[in-house]
């Protein structure tokens, strides 16, 4: 069985360090990255008091929904292209995530996000040459469906 660049150490360190720690935004919610599956990408985050929107009521805000399903939506597509068209090296595999972004993003609120831990998935249903489309679920730890989103991506300099 081949290695792909996905399960490259160097590739998956590297994702983690940017994902998790390089992007502000998402080392501020304290988004950790779950599974490296294309077909299957998640992060997860912890429920913090910083991240209520509803302190009386325990609710994760709607921002940080709205910002974790973007944000798994980019892990989605970026697995997607490095599993579809790898690049040489995994640096320049990396560097296709920052040629990414997002045009537009639509979230439906099932219910309030209560729990201890959440998880987001995603699915790429269209990888084209210059937008992408996913659709993603975020769930709470007991796997109560908390929303679920679209979007599309602009993939810029994609071949």
């Amino acid at each position: 069985m081949t290695q792909t660049i996905i399960d490259n150490p160097e590739f998956r360190g590297m994702l983690k360090i940017v994902i998790e720690e390089k992007i502000p935004f998402c080392n501020l919610l304290g988004v950790k990255l779950d599974s490296f599956d294309p077909d299957s990408p998640s992060l997860g985050i912890e429920m913090r008091e910083q991240l209520l929107g509803n302190f009386a009521q325990g609710m994760l805000h709607g921002g940080v929904i709205a910002s974790v399903l973007d944000s798994v939506a980019g892990f989605a597509i970026l697995l997607k292209m490095a599993q579809q068209s790898p690049q040489d090296d995994v640096l320049s595999q990396i560097r296709e995530f920052g040629k990414m972004s997002t045009i537009d993003l639509r979230i439906d609120y099932l219910q309030p996000g209560r729990g201890k831990y959440f998880i987001a998935g995603a699915e790429v249903t269209r990888l084209g040459k210059r937008v992408a489309n996913v659709l993603m679920d975020l769930r709470n730890e007991k796997g109560d469906r908390i929303a679920t989103g679209a979007a599309a991506f602009m993939l810029h300099g994609r071949a």
